[in-house]
Formats: structure tokens, C-alpha cells, sequence
């Protein structure tokens, strides 16, 4: 009896749910807008939204989605950035919840004055609000050229600079706010051995000489600072070893000169050695950073000390043994100490 029941009950039923799924699809289709709704008519997308005399605000934001490595020889960024624009255009407040490109309606023609091979994901699609706001996000990916001075390598810092600025419209007719809401950074950066702080936002106004006239710019700083663990025990602590090495002729007793120089000599090979091996992994750059003043002040003085070396032992052959064991103990502090000044005053210069 329930199994008859349950038939008589099921194609009333299932007629119940096509009705719903019906009146359901009926529902969506009628909120959104079609083809007739979102015409454009006599809309002109070369014409400023704003009248002449009245600057069109357009409200920028960038996110830092990623940032994924910093070239020391190229002097550019590889990153992931998501770019939020908006701006009123009161004459799309009737086609409020429509899309278009930006070919179709004006665009304030925003352009990233340091891009190398930035380039967005997917094609910009242009949302408009109630009120004729329009609202655009965009992800970018590539690199940027972002020049640095690397003179205090590897304890460098680095403020990643990009700049966006409306080359068409003076300062004058487009102006740019900070959108806070979308200006940051995520938590987590894949670039290894840099640490990256919060980025900072900020608009201003700059003389465009060869386009005669005020431009606004949209700056977004990253600030990095470089990771220097690495070096110090990759590079530092090494080289420093191999400088200590050599002071061991000190101890050596003057007579002995067969030792020292093979000493000295050996030390002298090692560190020519270990050049070649860090050669390149160091900046090409045009002028001496802190790491090369290190590597030349050591090489100086591992040779200094072959010098005295084949000194003490030319005293000692020629009979003064005392003078050159005097030689050998002043060299014992005269060494270290010239070193850890020379050292600090290159790191702190």
C-alpha cells in the first residue's frame, strides 16, 4: 500500500522540481542584463567622463601577489601583481552591471613607466556599477627593470620601485587616489635570501618636458633588504680562514725559510683558488662593493705576509736571529689587529 502510495507521489514530485529549476532559470536570466540592455548608443569612448576644467579621479591600488626573484646582474625583478582601477563615468549609469572591454567605453590609458616583460594574464574586463563606476582588476606577471646601487653588497638594500602614469592625460584632466583597500602585499614571497617589508603607495605630480605638460604618477615602493647569512658563511667566513692561515708563518721559527714560504705560498695559491670559485657568483658592476674590498684587502695581506716571511728569513740567513724572531712577534699582532680595523672600516664605510 505505501509502495502505491510513493508512485502516485513521485511524478507529482518531480514535477515540483522542474517547476522550481524553471522559474529558478527564469530568474537569473531576467537579472542579468542582454545584449539590448548593455548598448552603448551614442557613447563616446574618446571623451573624458568629466567636462573640460574638472580632472577625472581615478582610484588605483596595486597587491603584491608574489615576488618571485631579483637578478643581481640583469638589475631586474621577476613579480605577480594584481592592479585595481576605478573611476565614475556617469554616462554608463543606465548599463549599471554590464562588462566591456577597453576598447569599448574611455579608459584613463594607465602604463607602467619601468616594464620589462610585464604582460596580464587575461584581458582586461571592465565591470560597471551602480553610478557608472567602473571597476577593473587586472593581473600583471613579468619582469621589471629596477636599477639599484649595489656598493654595500651583500648587506644591500633595495626599494623596488613601479610607477604607473597616464602618458595621454595631464595631471590637470586624469588624477590618481590610493585605493588602501587594494594596496599591500601577501604574507608569504617566494624570492629567496631578501627580505621584503611592507610596500607604500603614494601620488604625485611630475613636469613631462617632451609632453609639455604636468603628468600623474602612481608610485609603489617594495622595500628588500638582502639576506647577507650566506655570504658570511659562505664567503666571509672562508676567506678569513684562509688570511689567518697565513699568519701562521709568524710562529715559525726564522731559519726555517724553506717553511714559511711554502706556507705563504700555499696560502697565496688558496686564495687566488677560491677567487675563481666566487668569481661568479659576485655582481659585475663597474665599482667596488663591500665583498670586493674584502676579497682585495685579504689578498694584500696574505702577500704581506709572504713578504715579511721571505723578510725575517733574509735577517735570520744573515746572521741578526733575534731581529727576525722581533720581526715575527710584531707581525703576530700587527697583522690581526691591521686586519680587523681594515675590515670594520670597510663594512662601515
Amino acid at each position: 500500500m505505501r509502495s502505491d502510495q510513493h508512485r502516485k507521489l513521485l511524478p507529482a514530485a518531480l514535477l515540483a522540481i522542474s517547476l522550481s529549476a524553471l522559474f529558478a532559470c527564469t530568474a537569473v536570466e531576467a537579472a542579468a542584463p542582454g545584449p539590448a540592455a548593455c548598448s552603448l548608443g551614442e557613447y563616446q569612448p574618446s571623451a573624458r567622463p568629466d567636462a573640460a576644467g574638472t580632472a577625472t579621479t581615478v582610484s588605483l591600488g596595486l597587491l603584491l601577489a608574489d615576488l618571485i626573484a631579483i637578478s643581481d646582474t640583469d638589475q631586474t625583478v621577476t613579480l605577480n601583481v594584481l592592479l585595481t582601477m576605478a573611476w565614475t563615468d556617469h554616462r554608463l549609469s543606465p548599463v549599471a552591471g554590464c562588462h566591456y572591454s577597453g576598447a569599448d567605453i574611455w579608459t584613463p590609458d594607465i602604463q607602467l613607466t619601468n616594464s620589462g616583460s610585464l604582460a596580464s594574464r587575461q584581458p582586461a574586463e571592465l565591470m560597471i556599477q551602480d553610478g557608472g563606476r567602473v571597476v577593473t582588476r587586472v593581473r600583471f606577471e613579468g619582469t621589471v627593470s629596477n636599477p639599484w646601487h649595489m656598493k654595500r653588497f651583500p648587506f644591500d638594500s633595495n626599494d623596488i620601485l613601479l610607477q604607473l602614469v597616464s602618458l595621454r592625460y595631464s595631471a590637470a584632466e586624469v588624477s590618481f587616489l590610493v585605493n588602501e583597500s587594494w594596496t599591500g602585499r601577501r604574507s608569504v614571497m617566494t624570492v629567496p635570501n631578501w627580505d621584503i617589508g611592507k610596500p607604500t603607495a603614494s601620488v604625485n605630480s611630475i613636469m613631462m618636458p617632451l609632453l609639455g605638460h604636468e603628468a600623474s604618477f602612481f608610485s609603489f615602493e617594495i622595500p628588500a633588504s638582502r639576506l647577507a647569512d650566506y655570504y658570511i658563511f659562505k664567503f666571509f667566513f672562508p676567506l678569513c680562514l684562509i688570511v689567518m692561515m697565513s699568519w701562521a708563518v709568524f710562529w715559525i721559527s726564522p731559519d726555517h725559510l724553506g717553511a714559511q714560504i711554502s706556507l705563504s705560498g700555499t696560502s697565496m695559491l688558496t686564495l687566488i683558488a677560491y677567487q675563481f670559485t666566487i668569481n661568479d657568483l659576485l655582481p659585475k658592476v663597474g665599482y667596488l662593493t663591500i665583498m670586493d674590498k674584502f676579497v682585495l684587502v685579504s689578498s694584500i695581506l696574505v702577500f704581506l705576509a709572504l713578504v715579511e716571511a721571505i723578510t725575517s728569513g733574509a735577517i735570520a740567513h744573515a746572521g741578526n736571529i733575534k731581529a727576525a724572531e722581533r720581526l715575527d712577534r710584531i707581525s703576530r699582532w700587527l697583522f690581526p689587529g691591521a686586519y680587523a680595523i681594515i675590515v670594520l672600516a670597510t663594512l662601515l664605510s
